[in-house]
C-alpha cells in the first residue's frame, strides 16, 4: 500500500508538505502541489478516506440536498458542484428530499453522524426545524438558492427575479397581453416567489393589471403543468401565453397543447423562467434563467473557501449570470 512516506520520497519533499497537499491546504505553492500530484499519479496513491476522517475529524464527503432529482434544475447545478468538488478530492452524496422537511432533517442528521465535510442544501423549501438542525452542525453549510435571513450561513443565489422578468418581457414584445404565470408555492419557495415577482414587475411595467386568475399555482411537476394548461387554453378566446416557473411544468403544458392540436406561436405562446435541459436548448420556446452548472460550480467553490477559511464572516453572493433565448 502506497503511503505518504512513499510520496515524500518520490517527490523529494517532506511528509508534512505532502500531507498539506493531500489534505488540500491552501498554503501550498503551485509548483509544490504539482510535484506531489506527479508522484501520486506515478505511484497510484489512493487516500484512506476513513483514516483521514479520524485524523481531521471529518470525511471528505459533501451532502447535497435536492428537492426533486427528476428536475433538471437540480441535476444541472449538481453537475457543476460534483465537478468542482471531485477535482479537490471530495465525494458528493446526493439526497432527494421530495421537498419534505422531515426527510431533509433526517439527511442532515446522517451527515452530522458521519462527520461530513460540508452540506449544500439546494432546495428552496425549508422550515424552522430544518434551519435549527443546520445551525446545530459543526461543518460548513452553503445555502444554494435557499434564501433565509438572519442565519449565519454562506449563501449563493441566482437572479430568479431577472429570469421571471426577462421571460415575461419577451412574451410582451411578441404582442401577448393575456399572459398566465404558472408558479409554485411562493410562500415556501424563494425561487418561485422571485420568478413570480419578476413576472408581476414586467406586467406592471407594460401597464397590464394582473388579477388572481392569471397566477396559477402547481407543485412544479409535469402533471401540474398539464392541469394548469387545460384551465388556460381550453376556453381561450384570444391570444394566450404561458410563462412557466420551471421546465417540468412547461413540458406538461406543451404535452397538453400537442394532445389537443394546439400549435405554439399560432395558438399560444410559451416562456420558461429557467434554463432548460441541454437537449431542449435552442428549441421553439422562450427561456430565461440562471446558468445552472455555473452556479453549482460557484457554490462548490464557496464551500471549499469556507473549509479552508473557517473563521471568515458569512458571505452572501448574488449570481447575476442569465441565459436568455428568444427564438
Amino acid at each position: 500500500m502506497i503511503t505518504i512516506k512513499d510520496l515524500a520520497a518520490a517527490s523529494g519533499l517532506s511528509k508534512s508538505t505532502v500531507s498539506r497537499v493531500i489534505n488540500h491546504s491552501p498554503n501550498v505553492k503551485p509548483e509544490t502541489r504539482e510535484r506531489v500530484m506527479e508522484a501520486v499519479e506515478k505511484l497510484g496513491y489512493q487516500p484512506d478516506i476513513l483514516a483521514r476522517g479520524m485524523i481531521t475529524g471529518m470525511l471528505p464527503m459533501v451532502l447535497v440536498i435536492v428537492g426533486d432529482i427528476q428536475n433538471h434544475y437540480f441535476t444541472q447545478a449538481l453537475a457543476g458542484i460534483e465537478t468542482t468538488l471531485e477535482e479537490q478530492g471530495f465525494m458528493v452524496v446526493v439526497f432527494d428530499s421530495s421537498y419534505d422537511p422531515e426527510r431533509i432533517v433526517t439527511s442532515i442528521h446522517m451527515a452530522k453522524t458521519c462527520r461530513f465535510a460540508g452540506i449544500i442544501p439546494m432546495t428552496g423549501f425549508g422550515s424552522k426545524r430544518v434551519i435549527s438542525t443546520l445551525q446545530d452542525l459543526d461543518c460548513p453549510v452553503i445555502l444554494l438558492n435557499c434564501h433565509r435571513d438572519h442565519v449565519a450561513f454562506d449563501r449563493i443565489y441566482g437572479d430568479d427575479f431577472g429570469a421571471g422578468y426577462a421571460a415575461t418581457r419577451a412574451l410582451l414584445r411578441r404582442g401577448y397581453r393575456q399572459i398566465y404565470h404558472f408558479s409554485g408555492n411562493s410562500t415556501e419557495s424563494f425561487i418561485s416567489a422571485e420568478r413570480e415577482r419578476g413576472y408581476l414587475a414586467a406586467m406592471k411595467e407594460a401597464g397590464i393589471s394582473v388579477d388572481g386568475s392569471m397566477v396559477l399555482r402547481g407543485d412544479l411537476r409535469q402533471d401540474s403543468g398539464a392541469r394548469l394548461a387545460a384551465r388556460c387554453l381550453k376556453s381561450a378566446k384570444s391570444q394566450v401565453a404561458l410563462c412557466c416557473n420551471n421546465f417540468l411544468m412547461c413540458l406538461g403544458a406543451m404535452n397538453y397543447a400537442q394532445q389537443h392540436g394546439l400549435v405554439m406561436w399560432k395558438d399560444y405562446g410559451m416562456a420558461i423562467c429557467e434554463q432548460p435541459p441541454v437537449f431542449f436548448m435552442k428549441s421553439e420556446f422562450i427561456y430565461a434563467g440562471p446558468k445552472l452548472r455555473e452556479i453549482g460550480r460557484a457554490a462548490a467553490q464557496l464551500l471549499l473557501d469556507r473549509i479552508n477559511h473557517p473563521g471568515r464572516k458569512p458571505a452572501v453572493q448574488p449570481f447575476p449570470m442569465l441565459d436568455i433565448y428568444d427564438p
